[in-house]
């Protein structure tokens, strides 16, 4: 993997973490958007730093750390852009991160997957 992007992931996921929106603004794209597919809903990053900053103000800031099972790095042919799927243990919800290199990584999109119902065979 590349020793830059993983160093600038530390620092985003740290930023997410510690409600650092300042520190988020600049790893990400200024196009960056989060996607949640249950839901069908879209945040764009300024309405987030504006819930961060309030939550952060109020105090109420607390995201719970995922449990990671596992994440897979996927790179284009040219080596400037990455998908990182991250799949958590217990329920098995997949995130997907978009990641390019236009001279510095930024992250794209931030998509938490539709989690895939399992139907059962019937007899």
């Amino acid at each position: 993997m590349d020793n830059q992007l993983e160093q600038i992931r530390d620092i985003w996921v740290n930023a997410f973490f510690t409600g650092n929106y300042e520190t988020l603004a600049q790893y990400e794209d200024e196009h960056f958007k989060v996607v949640y597919e249950q839901d069908g809903r879209i945040e764009s990053n300024y309405t987030r730093y504006d819930r961060i900053a309030h939550a952060v103000k109020n105090g109420v800031w607390k995201p719970q750390k995922p449990d990671v099972e596992s994440e897979e790095f996927e790179f284009n042919h040219d080596q400037n852009e990455c998908q990182v799927l991250i799949v958590l243990e217990g329920d098995h919800q997949q995130i997907r991160e978009l990641w390019v290199n236009d001279g510095v990584w930024k992250i794209k999109e931030l998509r938490f997957l539709k989690i895939k119902k399992t139907v059962p065979h019937s007899v």
